[in-house]
């Protein structure tokens, strides 16, 4: 019976540790630098990799699943220039803003 209580402990506990985070995250908010008006659709890219986002109605964004290092980010939108911020540093579990 106590044999029992550990196996069904092991599966349980071992999970765990197996689905640590190992990746982080980037949101923000996105805004007109004179008029602070939100925008919305705006095009969030980080170089050099296959990962972006769009604002969203708020102009708030968020990037997922990014592994740690530092990302140059670059946000677009028709009529605004392109904004481009480097050494954005992603650590695992963290949500970099």
């Amino acid at each position: 019976m106590k044999c029992k209580y550990i196996f069904v402990l092991f599966f349980l506990i071992i999970p765990l540790f197996l689905f640590g985070g190992i990746t982080g995250k980037i949101s923000g908010t996105v805004t007109d630098d004179e008029t602070g008006q939100i925008l919305v659709g705006v095009n969030i890219i980080l170089d050099r990799t296959n990962m972006g986002a769009a604002s969203d109605m708020d102009g708030y964004f968020n990037i997922l699943n990014v592994p740690p290092g530092k990302y140059t980010l670059r946000a677009s939108m028709i009529g605004y220039n392109i904004i481009v911020q480097k050494n954005v540093n992603v650590m695992i579990d963290l949500t970099t803003t």
